[in-house]
């Protein structure tokens, strides 16, 4: 109906409009004024039945106390001044039947007791009453009337509602003929200039001026952007042969440019060819180099311990010493040599980035150091849930593990604790709620001082003996830096001496 209705013309349209509004507004109206006629029709028949029964039980408590059905009969046969009333009875309280008016054609009446109340039947309505004589019930009425006169009454306001509907339909398309003009005649003409200013290219017509309402208002507009139109195109043409000229020297200059450019990339792919060769053999420099360095290392190291087995004997307290040393001071040049060549990797190796959940990763790491966790007797707490985010599984876990390893070893209180977290709140330390996470990790322990905040990320760099807090290779939040950096995170720490340390890192959030 709707699509129907928007292909018409604007003429037909508003005449369409008018005319079915009109038209619903009447039904609808109509349909009311029925239903409402047909509801007090059967109200006022209920009113008259209950006056009429309770005329005729009053008029007839003398019949029924002196046993006189004549005058009870005399009494109902009054009721044929009424056509409608089709049946009438006087019982008795057992409910035999006492006196009776039944026209000719007329139902039959009920038989035995009857229960008192008004009740509507087929084309017809009932009501029971008692007829009562100084308090006590001395017999029962019975009235039927048709409504048929409501079904007539009815017919005759549908046959006139349909005419009235019919003569304000016509009526109303009459008047919606002649006063949608005001609307279509000034917007059918704005059409005509439209469809002549679109064919003949011409922006100097204008269209006819209306009156103030809103159509005159468009067709102002229409002309006043016509007037726009023609002052533009007046300024393109004016300004067209400076352009051509324009982009002739611009594309004498694009052409030498693109020659140039095209040079420049060549040469960029000979140095990125030459870049990727480079990282080939640096990668296996570092593999050989590593090798090679470690092998050697491997056998001072076991010589070593087969002269402190073989001949432990033979060498003094300083000598022991002095293998002992020597044994441990290669087993920490091949770590350093392993962490450098791990650290080395670190940037070359593409990421494999996926949907990684943080909770499962450091449930994973947590596990892993579990043995060393329960010898310290160190707690740990995880403030949340951790969420979901785009990262790199194994490298992450290798963050977790790095700092959660530093929080075991750098802690001497006696009760020690581990807390790991994210902070997503708006104006949280370092992040951005609107595109990344700030997770941290947090311990009780020996901390950091202010000076030394920068220095702990330089690679190999440890703040106290070698052999003190368990030793290691200083790598570690070296790697945890670069292993960030390469996620497009940054990562920071806020300690204080005695008080602990925190280590903030933030990465991005997954889709």
């Amino acid at each position: 109906m709707i699509q129907w209705l928007r292909d018409l013309p604007i003429r037909r349209k508003l005449m369409a409009v008018i005319t079915a509004t009109s038209a619903v507004a009447l039904v609808l109206a109509s349909g009311m004024l029925l239903a409402w006629d047909v509801v007090r029709f059967k109200a006022d028949l209920r009113d008259d039945l209950e006056t009429l029964t309770t005329i005729i039980a009053d008029n007839t408590t003398a019949s029924l106390e002196f046993n006189d059905p004549a005058a009870a009969a005399e009494t109902l046969w009054a009721l044929k001044a009424k056509p409608e009333i089709t049946a009438a009875g006087i019982y008795r309280p057992n409910g035999e039947l006492f006196a009776a008016y039944e026209p000719s054609g007329g139902a039959g009446l009920p038989h035995g007791r009857l229960t008192d109340g008004l009740r509507d039947l087929e084309g017809a309505v009932e009501i029971v009453g008692p007829i009562v004589l100084n308090g006590q019930r001395i017999g029962t009425i019975y009235v039927r009337s048709s409504v048929a006169e409501l079904y007539q009454r009815l017919r005759t306001r549908i046959l006139t509602v349909a005419l009235v509907l019919l003569a304000a339909w016509l009526l109303t398309f009459l008047l919606s003929s002649w006063l949608q003009r005001l609307v279509a005649d000034p917007l059918l003409r704005l059409a005509d200039t439209a469809r002549a200013v679109s064919a003949h290219q011409n922006y100097g017509l204008r269209a006819t001026p209306h009156g103030k309402d809103e159509i005159g208002v468009l067709v102002t507009a229409f002309n006043d952007m016509l007037s726009q139109i023609e002052r533009r195109d007046a300024a393109l043409l004016s300004a067209k042969d400076t352009l051509e000229h324009r982009v002739a020297d611009r594309t004498a200059q694009l052409s030498a440019e693109l020659i140039e450019r095209q040079r420049t990339e060549r040469e960029l792919e000979v140095r990125n060819d030459e870049l990727e060769q480079t990282n080939r053999e640096l990668d296996d420099f570092a593999y050989i180099a590593s090798h090679d360095l470690k092998e050697p290392l491997r056998g001072i190291h076991n010589y070593s311990r087969f002269l402190i087995e073989d001949y432990a004997d033979r060498f003094d307290e300083d000598g022991r010493a002095k293998l002992e040393t020597l044994t441990r001071l290669s087993r920490r040049m091949e770590t350093l040599i392993d962490s450098l060549l791990h650290y080395s990797r670190l940037g070359r190796t593409d990421l494999a980035l996926d949907e990684v959940d943080v909770q499962e990763v450091v449930d994973d790491v947590v596990d892993r150091l579990g043995i060393s966790l329960r010898e310290q007797n160190i707690e740990v707490r995880i403030a949340r849930r951790l969420p979901v985010i785009q990262s790199d599984r194994v490298r992450l876990g290798e963050v977790f593990a790095n700092l959660i390893t530093n929080a075991i070893k750098y802690n001497d209180k006696p009760q020690r604790w581990i807390e790991i977290g994210v902070l997503d709140a708006p104006g949280a330390v370092g992040g951005d709620p609107s595109g990344e996470h700030t997770f941290y990790v947090r311990d009780n322990g020996i901390g950091i001082p202010e000076r030394h905040l920068d220095t702990v990320f330089r690679i190999f760099k440890r703040l106290h003996g070698r052999d003190r807090f368990g030793g290691g290779t200083g790598a570690g939040l070296t790697i945890v830096r670069k292993i960030v950096e390469r996620h497009h995170g940054r990562v920071w720490i806020e300690s204080r001496p005695d008080e602990g340390t925190t280590v903030f890192f933030t990465l991005r959030k997954g889709n």
